[in-house]
């Protein structure tokens, strides 16, 4: 049964999420507070980045572990892992000892602690019925096993974070002139998944390359030109990053 620690500690996580303007910048923070709502050893998630509707891939966005560089790196598809596994069925699930389970070859070190045993949440985060992501919840073998009550608080929680995520994403668009006019001439099932936020941001990115493509095309503008503008883009974003990794410096210095 869920207690009341349970539920205010889920009231705060929902005014965490409603009060967030960015998401994104905030996602560590979102998935310790997903931890404390269960009391999970760790909490992982992980959001839709990579391949088509046919091969959709997900890849870990924020972890509440140190994990090594490898795991950030890798991008699960439909039945590889247990997150991989939930994308495929759409469907949560609990295991009270990952150990004993018929998941304990699909375990991965981003979505389980490294202590033998210990039991294991993990649910669909779904928006407009379109699976975006998945939340991973893992105790280790001394703390009690997840409950059907745990279950479903986290359910209520993927709720809400998809919820979150589908608002970031539908801002991210009205903030882009560019990404407006694209979904006005998209094909109908395109901009549908647009509109309720359900394409990864980086199909989304792609989906803008191109149509800013043909449209300098259309205008007569050469292939040569078109380069330099490609290049011009990518010389701002470099000039970004610099400046982010001499803000990291300087933070880190003062620190």
């Amino acid at each position: 049964m869920t207690n009341i620690h349970q539920l205010t500690r889920l009231h705060d996580l929902a005014a965490f999420i409603n009060d967030e303007a960015n998401l994104k910048t905030h996602l560590d923070e979102l998935a310790a507070r997903a931890a404390t709502v269960t009391e999970a050893s760790n909490c992982s998630i992980m959001l839709l980045s990579e391949g088509d509707d046919h091969e959709p891939r997900l890849k870990l966005w924020a972890s509440t572990q140190t994990l090594p560089s490898a795991a950030w790196n890798e991008t699960p598809r439909r039945g590889e892992s247990i997150a991989g596994r939930v994308l495929e069925q759409g469907q949560a699930v609990l295991i009270s000892d990952i150990a004993k389970s018929e998941f304990a070859a699909l375990a991965r070190s981003q979505n389980q602690s490294r202590q033998p045993g210990g039991s294991f949440i993990c649910a669909p985060i779904k928006v407009e019925g379109s699976i975006i992501g998945v939340i991973n919840l893992s105790n280790d073998s001394s703390k009690s096993p997840f409950t059907e009550a745990d279950l479903e608080i986290v359910v209520i929680m993927t709720a809400l974070i998809g919820k979150s995520v589908q608002v970031d994403r539908m801002q991210m668009l009205l903030r882009s002139r560019i990404a407006q006019f694209t979904l006005a001439k998209s094909e109908k099932e395109v901009a549908s998944q647009l509109i309720v936020g359900a394409m990864p941001p980086s199909r989304v990115a792609k989906l803008l390359a191109k149509s800013f493509y043909r449209d300098l095309a259309a205008a007569g503008f050469e292939s040569g030109q078109i380069i330099e503008a490609a290049s011009e883009i990518i010389a701002l974003i470099s000039t970004d990053v610099t400046r982010a990794k001499k803000h990291l410096a300087k933070d880190n210095s003062r620190s």
